[in-house]
């Protein structure tokens, strides 16, 4: 029995040894199909790292959507939805509505610039959208945040990226302290020191205060703006005030603040050496102290706006309109046409429309036209009525502590109010640069 065992037990020892040479040879080919598909096939330069070169293509596309898109990511931007995060910062700043909302309430195209001049009366402001990016430069006089925020809310605007203040004259900045503590800006761009109201309510928002000098660049979302004035500050506002160029897709605007003399000879200089302005904002609500025909000459504006309302100053001056229809340009203002909204779309064509009436200034008469602009100053007021012509037998107002004299109607006689001749006052006192007395 013992010799027979292994007789019979030598068929079974064959059979496992098969199947155990089975085993072996399924897994040697696991393993090789292994290499053939996995990220080590390709360094062993075999067969095997060709058949797995092969196949890569087809695997490839399941991992690249996500980097493929990335790109495009930002291109909504423009109509309104949240803005991606950029390197610099600048076109993220959190202004935009979500949902397209700022499309649907503006009316822009996706990468449009719209740029509205609001109607505020007798002072400036001005609001920029472009993209996702909001900026407001000036505030108007005090009571001008109603007629402000219904511009920001037309263009769907939750929160300003930034304001400019051109200078701290009264007409300029007068709304500007309630809007910046409700609308927040993250920057505002100044030249010299803001009022302290102005500046509690710019530290209270959390808003950084940039200086800014002639020659600084400032991204404006999709536009861009120079700061063309002040090179240095001479201690007057209204010289003093900060000047931007704003280019939009081939598009220029000058925002002049009240600009005037050397500063404005500057901007004039610069401006000559570029193509002609396509709209400026005409300095101190056309003052006869600011546009000189030089100036003119040099920036070739095609349109021009006048922010102005009623007013004791006799602004905007004949003299002014005069020299601005002289130089061809297509003059309105806003007391005659209501707020002015240009828009310039991403291939650079630009439209207006308007508040009011679309007529532009046609002639210069008192007040820019008393009779075109719906009502406003009479002839007799302001500088008028400060002067009777070229002689020196004009009365003219200074006050107890000031350094200027002024006409009849000018603000800063509230305090004080002394008569005196003109040709007294001309070797005493500077004319005020707000109220344009004869000189």
């Amino acid at each position: 029995m013992r010799g027979a065992a292994p007789r019979e037990t030598a068929p079974l020892l064959a059979a496992a040894a098969l199947a155990l040479s089975l085993v072996v040879v399924l897994l040697a080919g696991c393993g090789s199909a292994a290499t053939t598909g996995g990220p080590g096939a390709e360094p062993s330069g075999g067969p095997a790292a060709t058949g797995a070169a092969t196949e890569a293509p087809s695997a490839q596309p399941t991992a690249e959507p996500s980097p493929a898109r990335t790109p495009m990511t930002p291109r909504p931007t423009p109509t309104g939805t949240a803005p991606s995060p950029t390197p610099s910062g600048a076109s993220a700043p959190g202004t935009g509505t979500t949902g397209g909302a700022g499309k649907g309430a503006s009316g822009a195209s996706p990468g449009a610039t719209t740029v509205v001049f609001v109607d505020v009366g007798q002072g400036d402001a001005t609001v920029i959208r472009s993209g996702s990016w909001t900026g407001l430069i000036d505030g108007g006089p005090a009571g001008a945040e109603p007629a402000i925020e219904a511009a920001l809310a037309k263009l769907g605007v939750r929160r300003l990226s930034a304001v400019v203040v051109s200078h701290v004259h009264a007409d300029h900045t007068g709304g500007l302290t309630r809007l910046v503590g409700e609308w927040r800006p993250r920057k505002a761009y100044v030249a010299g020191a803001p009022t302290a109201a102005l500046a509690g309510a710019l530290r209270g928002a959390g808003t950084a205060v940039v200086q800014v000098r002639r020659g600084d660049g400032l991204k404006f979302g999709a536009a861009r703006a120079e700061v063309l004035s002040p090179a240095g500050l001479s201690g007057d506002p209204n010289s003093d005030s900060v000047v931007l160029r704003l280019d939009a897709a081939g598009r220029s605007f000058l925002f002049t603040g009240d600009c005037t003399g050397p500063n404005e000879a500057a901007v004039g200089r610069i401006c000559a050496r570029g193509p002609p302005i396509d709209v400026i904002k005409v300095a101190h609500h056309g003052s006869r102290y600011s546009t000189s025909s030089a100036f003119l000459a040099e920036t070739r504006p095609g349109v021009a706006v006048i922010c102005v309302g009623p007013n004791s100053y006799g602004h905007p001056t004949p003299a002014t309109v005069g020299r601005l229809l002289a130089a061809g340009s297509r003059v309105y203002t806003t007391w005659k046409n209501g707020g002015v909204t240009f828009t310039v779309s991403a291939a650079g064509a630009m439209s207006v429309s308007f508040g009011r009436s679309s007529q532009p200034v046609k002639k210069a008469t008192a007040a820019g036209g008393s009779a075109e602009s719906g009502g406003g100053a009479a002839a007799g007021t302001g500088a008028a009525a400060a002067s009777s012509g070229a002689s020196g037998g004009a009365i003219v107002y200074v006050t107890k502590t000031g350094e200027c004299y002024h006409a009849g109607g000018c603000r800063y006689l509230s305090g004080s109010r002394i008569p005196i001749a003109l040709k007294d006052a001309r070797g005493a006192y500077r004319p005020c640069s707000v109220c344009d007395p004869p000189i």
